[in-house]
């Protein structure tokens, strides 16, 4: 996949498999559910790149990303509580569960 910006990227890396990139959040949550055996996801914060296990996210009120998740990551999680539309900060499990009931 061409990743046109940093913005929204993620990527699953794995020792067994070669490295898939992502252009949205949701899309590697979705992805991840059926991938994560050896392998360790990352996303692209404005604090730069982060494990996701370290990282918060929100759905800000204004988001457009590049597949229409809504799902930002943030370095930290007053920042994702502050961007949020209901004031949270979400965990990696949580935006996994979210992107399992869109489908």
């Amino acid at each position: 996949m061409l990743i046109s910006t940093e913005a929204g990227a993620g990527e699953i890396v794995s020792g067994r498999d070669e490295t898939r990139f992502y252009d949205d959040v949701g899309c590697l949550a979705a992805d991840w559910a059926m991938r994560h055996d050896d392998a360790t996801a990352f996303v692209r914060t404005n604090a730069g790149w982060r494990d996701v296990a370290s990282t918060s996210f929100a759905q800000p009120q204004e988001s457009r990303t590049a597949m229409g998740s809504g799902v930002v990551a943030y370095a930290s999680a007053a920042e994702a509580k502050a961007a949020d539309r209901a004031g949270r900060a979400l965990t990696w499990d949580d935006v996994i569960r979210l992107m399992g009931e869109r489908r």
